[in-house]
């Protein structure tokens, strides 16, 4: 979320005049760059702020109702699952909301592995609110936005959101830095891997796949490489052939020495910019093909995707094959460059806000937001 508002934003501020309202104590316009008219901070109310459930909402309409009637703004670019907001204050202007993934698609695809009675009973009431949620907020803004088709497809077909757009993320692939791929096959996962799509994608890849590339190729090493590491997590780096990295510097740097990236996705949504990153220094990935939501831009050579045996096998004849490595490598960069600036989304995004200026859609009831 972090890395989409500011990229997007920094762009927007060559077009608008924003005023940013935001939690305290995250990351500030200064600190990314981002040239902004007030930021203006509530308190942080809770770890996580994506559904009203989560936390108190009185601070954040008492502070979001005053930026308005100070700002005037002339259009209203909500993230975090904020549409409430529009049923809380009448004078909130038209609306575009970032959904950024199907909150909804996140949250089956996490019931559909789960399997022992307290975390299907808990995971199938978080599928049920949060269906419930976006089904409810439907008419809430005049156009929503995700990363990916998969997500925008659970909006319109099951939760009926018509105005729906798909912006994909973007990468920043700047001067390229000095690659000197590993002296050993070298396998690498990057993300936060406190999150739980992150964890069930290295864990099911230790259980399931690794032993299967380790037989074939017994020097190859899997890294697994990101912020604050779950226990179960961290366990892994006890196994043979499995490290784990916590909290590195630079998990760039770390991207040009692996060989591979994979991206075992069997849960979460939107697109994986752990692919997009690893592309940027020219390091392909192979992936499930839940994984490949939101490139529908990247050529079909780049999307190496499987599970199980499938993916192992396809994991092991890459490792073996440098010359193809090479080549996949240049694409993916060249991919990256070219078919994932973050300038294409964010003028798509500044185009639905001048849309919603000149052709507001009347501000919905609270009946009809709860209907």
């Amino acid at each position: 979320m972090s890395l989409r508002v500011s990229r997007l934003l920094e762009r927007l501020a060559t077009r608008w005049e924003i005023v940013l309202v935001c939690p305290a104590g995250g990351e500030t316009g200064d600190s990314n760059g981002v040239h902004l008219a007030a930021e203006i901070n509530f308190p942080r109310l809770a770890q996580w702020m994506y559904v009203p459930s989560q936390y108190d909402i009185e601070p954040v309409v008492r502070t979001v109702a005053a930026a308005v009637e100070a700002h005037r703004p002339a259009a209203t670019l909500l993230w975090g699952g904020m549409e409430y907001l529009r049923r809380r204050i009448p004078e909130l202007p038209p609306s575009v909301s970032d959904r950024v993934d199907s909150m909804t698609l996140s949250a089956w695809r996490l019931l559909l592995h789960s399997h022992k009675g307290n975390t299907l009973r808990q995971r199938l009431a978080q599928f049920s609110y949060l269906a419930r949620y976006e089904f409810s907020m439907r008419h809430a803004s005049e156009a929503m936005v995700v990363v990916g088709e998969a997500d925008a497809g659970v909006l319109r077909r099951f939760l009926r959101v018509k105005n729906v757009h798909v912006l994909p993320n973007g990468v920043e692939v700047s001067a390229p830095l000095e690659v000197a791929r590993a002296t050993r096959p070298t396998v690498m996962f990057t993300g936060v891997m406190n999150y739980q799509p992150n964890i069930d994608a290295v864990v099911y890849f230790a259980d399931e796949i690794w032993e299967k590339i380790r037989t074939s190729i017994p020097d190859a090493v899997f890294q697994i490489v990101g912020r604050s590491p779950a226990p179960e997590v961290a366990a892994l780096g006890s196994r043979p052939g499995i490290e784990v990295h916590a909290d590195v510097e630079s998990v760039r740097a770390f991207l040009t020495l692996a060989w591979l990236a994979v991206a075992p996705m069997r849960t979460g949504c939107g697109i994986k910019n752990k692919v997009l990153e690893a592309w940027a220094v020219g390091t392909p990935a192979v992936m499930t093909p839940i994984a490949t939501n939101g490139l529908t831009h990247a050529p079909s050579d780049l999307l190496l995707t499987g599970e199980g045996q499938e993916m192992a096998d396809m994991i092991v004849s890459l490792l073996r094959d440098e010359s193809r490595r090479d080549a996949l490598g240049t694409l993916a960069r060249t991919t990256a460059l070219n078919a994932f600036s973050w300038d294409a989304p964010a003028a798509a995004l500044s185009a639905l806000l001048e849309q919603v200026v000149r052709k507001p859609i009347p501000v919905p009831t609270a009946a009809t937001l709860q209907s």
